[in-house]
């Protein structure tokens, strides 16, 4: 989790959350002065001139018709850089590809961000095929699914409790979920020494989950690939098939990482 900035600026800090009010409360309808100015706690003139700077960078637009804010397409032209520019982003995804195919399951790749996990991509299958569903910003669990577990396996004690600010309790999804921070410490080291991450029904009921680690060149965890399986499909034999099957391609986007090991 980003930690709070020295030395603020506050006008560029309320721009910023005038985009998020846009980007997460107004749908389609978007936003008026008025509105802004109260979600904001700002005045209705500095509303004016945030908004006119925005407009000039093609941030947001204006609706002539109903005089509301909506987000522009130069901020959608900027956010699609961020894969560009993240090495995580850039893997050869004809490896996820060829996973979902093999095991006909559905195949998430993901990291990890502040308390949670983010998808980068995912490969669902379905009876037509593959569907290559990217869902960057996609949020899940970290203490309830395999791919988070695998995240936080070589981190210290320290440095999990400070993932969920010292807090000893955690939100509970169905029956089966880990409900302390101490039992996810004991999970992780499990993970850890077994080399894989394991869901069984913690954050739906009726999915079985199994994920493996990604490293960069230094060998650090920077990413894990996990496969989502149905419980009645689950048995021994599928559970040793899948977990080759990951192992091998974590092998290969790692290797594209630079790792050498």
């Amino acid at each position: 989790m980003a930690q709070e900035p020295k030395y603020p600026v506050q006008t560029v800090m309320k721009a910023l959350e005038l985009l998020n009010h846009l980007a997460k409360n107004t749908g389609n309808l978007g936003a008026g002065v008025s509105e802004l100015s109260d979600a904001l706690g700002i005045g209705k003139s500095t509303v004016h001139r945030l908004l006119d700077t925005l407009q000039y960078y093609g941030y947001i637009e204006k609706s002539e018709e109903t005089n509301r804010y909506r987000l522009g397409w130069e901020l959608y032209k900027v956010g699609l850089s961020v894969p560009a520019q993240n090495q995580l982003f850039n893997i050869d995804r004809t490896h996820l590809l060829e996973l979902g195919k093999k095991l006909n399951e559905t195949i998430d790749y993901g990291t990890i961000k502040g308390k949670e996990t983010i998808i980068i991509s995912k490969m669902e299958y379905t009876s037509n095929g593959m569907n290559n569903s990217v869902s960057p910003g996609e949020y899940e669990s970290i203490h309830a699914t395999a791919l988070g577990k695998v995240m936080i396996s070589e981190m210290s004690e320290e440095e999990i409790y400070k993932l969920f600010e010292d807090k000893e309790e955690l939100p509970a999804y169905t029956p089966h979920t880990i409900l302390t921070v101490s039992e996810l410490i004991h999970e992780a080291e499990k993970v850890k020494k077994q080399g894989y991450g394991v869901n069984d029904e913690e954050y739906w009921i009726g999915m079985y989950c199994m994920a493996v680690p990604v490293r960069n060149y230094t060998g650090k965890i920077v990413a894990a690939v996990s496969a989502s399986i149905p419980v009645f499909r689950v048995d021994d034999k599928k559970k040793e098939f899948v977990l080759d099957e990951l192992n091998r391609t974590a092998g290969q986007i790692s290797k594209e990482l630079g790792y050498l090991g």
